[in-house]
């Protein structure tokens, strides 16, 4: 059986189910953290400050009102009948930029610590419909050849839109982004059916650019990665499987491709640690995303993506921020934490190491 269709096969199996396992057991793993959509008025005391860039030096008092961050100062006096959260460290809430959230579940996601998600492939009513508490962008069906990926396999249900030809494809990225898609998604899985041909490809990108949108591209292998260049894609859904060349790795820096990271749904092998390895070292930018919906990735921050990611970056604040700020960029909103934002936060007690956050950890929601 091919990776991609066995890494889904449970899940496309017993999609409500399995999500709703994975939350249990998730929760049974430890206390429940609190996720906080009611509390609008809190002063955070005296906390080490990640704002989605940069820890800020020495500590900090955050306070929100109404659901926003009203200021981050050195010392905030303590307003009357504020909620005080003594120490500890705070981080915008985290956003993970490849998601299927059908396969799992909004309420466990957000009180995982994400409280953002870019969701990469869902059925049209499904993907334009809110999914509360979380900041939710969605680019709906993956674009692909009639009988092409995922249509066959996990995504039967709508999960794939069938395009056939360039006018189609131009047709099918309109109405996605008439829809709200924040990004537009393609299918080049060579090893799942057939292929959108190199024109329909170029078309979507085309159609994508001229509405404002991002285009990312489903391409695991050497040869689905040149087709995604050729096309003209900005960001790769996945980290690649297969080991890249080096000229290809530099074509996709030079081009300033994102990069997002889903190593482990694809079982963490070194081929794909070494690709994001190589394609951080040559520039392409790298963003926190964990493909959930697979079997083993649980809901809420994923902290062993992250520590892959900080060993592909070389550096574990840049990990950090491929998760909060330029992730949010991506994703179309959330994860930075400044004065006048909303207050979608996420408070440990500590954080000595990326296990610390799913120890005692409490989550706000800012209200819209």
């Amino acid at each position: 059986m091919d990776l991609v269709t066995r890494r889904r096969l449970l899940g496309a199996a017993l999609a409500g189910a399995a999500g709703l396992a994975a939350s249990l057991a998730f929760w049974r793993r430890g206390p429940n953290p609190t996720v906080s959509i009611t509390e609008p008025d809190v002063l955070f005391a005296g906390a080490k400050v990640f704002d989605g860039e940069r820890f800020a030096e020495g500590t900090r008092d955050v306070l929100v009102r109404d659901g926003r961050i009203e200021a981050v100062e050195r010392s905030i006096p303590a307003p009357a009948g504020v909620t005080r959260v003594e120490g500890g460290v705070l981080f915008p809430g985290f956003v993970d930029t490849h998601v299927h959230l059908s396969f799992s579940n909004a309420e466990a996601v957000s009180r995982g610590g994400v409280t953002t998600v870019l969701d990469l492939g869902e059925p049209l009513p499904f993907a334009f419909a809110g999914h509360p508490p979380l900041r939710f962008h969605a680019a709906g069906p993956l674009l692909t050849a009639p009988g092409g990926y995922p249509t066959t396999s996990w995504g039967a249900g709508g999960y794939g839109l069938e395009v056939d030809g360039p006018a189609a494809v131009r047709e099918a990225v309109a109405m996605l982004a008439d829809r709200g898609a924040t990004m537009i998604k393609l299918a080049i899985e060579p090893r799942e059916g057939p292929l959108l041909a190199a024109d329909a490809l170029k078309a979507a990108t085309e159609a994508a650019h001229a509405r404002g949108l991002k285009i990312a591209a489903h391409a695991l292998t050497v040869d689905a990665v040149r087709a995604a260049l050729e096309a003209g894609v900005d960001v790769l859904a996945h980290t690649p499987v297969e080991t890249l060349p080096d000229d290809l790795i530099a074509s996709l820096a030079s081009r300033g491709i994102t990069v997002m990271s889903t190593v482990r749904a694809f079982g963490a092998r070194a081929s794909t640690r070494a690709n994001l390895a190589a394609l951080a070292a040559a520039g392409c930018r790298v963003v926190y995303g964990t493909d959930l919906g697979n079997g083993g990735i649980r809901p809420g921050i994923d902290t062993e993506e992250l520590e892959i990611i900080s060993s592909a970056l070389g550096d574990r604040t840049r990990a950090l921020a491929a998760a909060t700020g330029i992730a949010g960029a991506v994703a179309g909103s959330g994860g930075r934490l400044a004065a006048g934002g909303l207050a979608d936060l996420v408070w440990v007690p500590r954080f000595d190491s990326f296990a610390d956050l799913r120890r005692g950890l409490r989550v706000w929601m800012g209200s819209s």
